[in-house]
């Protein structure tokens, strides 16, 4: 009863996930988080190069 309620936003958790495509049909996922970015289900690592590539292009991934 009685006091003020509070809230410490910097232990929120916030992600999205983008399901992409190759244009050769190969699937993948990338996941953006709070802290980092993760590539899952792909088969070939030249995925993991490209988006690596892109990723350091984008300063606020830096």
């Amino acid at each position: 009863m009685g006091g003020t309620g509070s809230h410490d936003n910097s232990e929120d958790g916030y992600s999205v996930t983008l399901k992409c495509h190759t244009a050769s049909g190969e699937f993948y996922n990338v996941t953006f988080k709070r802290e980092k970015v993760t590539i899952s289900s792909y088969e070939s690592d030249t995925i993991l190069t490209i988006v690596e590539t892109w990723a350091d292009t984008v300063s606020a991934l830096a």
